[in-house]
């Protein structure tokens, strides 16, 4: 075939046409994939994706949701970190994540109360969960208690001296309320002398030590209240007026010990009381799971439960073994066991009740008990010593049952231990520790001879 100028520019032409028409390929493709991703894991079990219960969660968010991880650039856990929320991500284009150095922004830190490296700020809608320890399971429950449209509506007890979650004062609950009305919780005071009634929609009710009586008929509108499965969380301590409230003790089976609890450990911890409980070891709750400070209770009171069996007991705070409940007065030298009533240590100063209970539809469910011996850990000026936040927000979630969420199990691989048998371990000692040796050998011998040979 004769090749002449005119077919030498048909050829250049072809040839600029389909370079062009490649790149473009090349661009538009590129602008698929990053406009629609696609990923396959092709790893066993899938382990290296988000769970159907993550991705489910995540098709059902509709506004953004941005994640901020203060964590520094050399912390080791990171990349790990980082590679998690990009699965979030991939699935979710609204859900985005900064990572953030605590070290260069400090106000970031008080304002979200950050207290260690690698804790995680969620934030959806005007409202914010902070997450301790990261993982898909913590993550995504996380989120999905920021998404519940259902109002969830914590009341507080008033009227008897109790600590009001709007006032400000060291003794009050103002600090508290905050983040829990962050966490999508409704705040609201109950004074029973006025409404003659517990609201029907309450979630929680909060009985925060009454310095005042309560009188008859609100003892019997408690009493009422549990006899029909409402959610308790009662704080106590030493000043708590008990008259009328030793019924509501009987009721739900629960003997507070005289005294205040003595630890030892609160002067080694530079506190110049003694009658501070310091709690550093949890039993293993729902409410303690994945604590690791120190959380530090004032004046607190040691309980007994006595109840009956259809209530399930657990305990969640035990005070150290060298403390115990001192029934004289708190001015000298204190000495363990002067009185015979006092109990040495450990002391139980918070445990939980459940129990199946039928409302009036018949439909089962589980009603929840919390009793602490300590009304002051959680108030304005206690509530940011250790971990006391984190058990006061977990007590919450507890009790409103916030914590059957997403159960999200670690998917292990199934490959990650090579089983062998007597003779395959013997066969592959065989060939690596002897003929494999042998072999070099005889083959460097023959390459020797050879060359002396030559």
């Amino acid at each position: 075939m004769k090749v002449d100028s005119r077919s030498r520019w048909q050829y250049r032409i072809q040839s600029g046409v389909f370079l062009l028409l490649f790149i473009t390929l090349l661009a538009v493709a590129a602008w698929l994939s990053n406009r629609f991703p696609v990923t396959f894991d092709l790893s066993s079990n899938q382990r290296n994706s988000l769970s159907a219960e993550s991705a489910h969660l995540l098709e059902a968010i509709e506004h953004p949701l941005e994640v901020t991880l203060f964590i520094s650039p050399v912390n080791e856990a990171r990349p790990l970190f980082e590679l998690l929320f990009e699965r979030y991500q991939l699935l979710q284009p609204k859900f985005q994540y900064r990572i953030l150095n605590p070290d260069l922004y400090p106000e970031l830190l008080r304002e979200h109360d950050i207290r260690y490296e690698g804790e995680v700020v969620i934030e959806y809608q005007g409202r914010s969960e902070k997450v301790s320890q990261i993982s898909e399971s913590s993550i995504t429950n996380a989120i999905q208690r920021l998404m519940r449209q259902s109002e969830r509506w914590l009341v507080f007890l008033q009227g008897h001296g109790e600590p009001n979650p709007y006032r400000e004062a060291n003794h009050d609950y103002s600090r508290l309320a905050t983040q829990l009305a962050s966490m999508g919780y409704t705040i609201e005071n109950l004074n029973l002398a006025q409404s003659a009634s517990i609201p029907g929609n309450t979630d929680v009710l909060i009985l925060a030590s009454p310095r005042v009586a309560l009188l008859p008929g609100e003892i019997d509108l408690l009493r009422d209240y549990i006899e029909q499965g409402g959610n308790l969380l009662w704080l106590a301590d030493p000043d708590q007026i008990n008259d009328g409230l030793d019924l509501l003790a009987d009721q739900i089976g629960i003997e507070f010990l005289p005294g205040v609890i003595v630890d030892p450990n609160s002067q080694l911890m530079g506190l110049d009381r003694i009658d501070f409980a310091l709690v550093s070891e949890y039993p293993r709750h729902p409410i303690t799971l994945n604590l690791n400070g120190t959380s530090l209770f004032p004046q607190a009171r040691a309980l007994e439960f006595f109840g009956d069996e259809n209530w399930e007991q657990q305990v969640f705070l035990v005070s150290d073994a060298r403390s115990w409940n001192e029934t004289g007065t708190m001015r000298g030298e204190i000495i363990k066991g002067d009185d015979a009533d006092e109990v040495s240590g450990p002391l139980k100063i918070g445990l939980t009740l459940a129990r199946s209970h039928h409302n009036d539809d018949g439909e089962l469910f589980e009603q929840r008990i919390a009793v602490i011996g300590d009304v002051d850990f959680l108030s304005n000026r206690y509530l940011g010593n250790g971990s006391n936040l984190e058990i006061g927000v977990n007590l919450v979630n507890w009790l409103s049952h916030d914590d059957k969420l997403i159960a999200i199990s670690p998917r292990p691989a199934p490959d990650t231990r090579l089983e062998l048998s007597r003779w395959e371990l013997m066969a592959i000692g065989f060939t690596f520790l002897l003929l494999l040796p042998l072999g070099l050998i005889t083959t460097g011998l023959r390459i020797w001879l050879k060359r002396r040979k030559r």
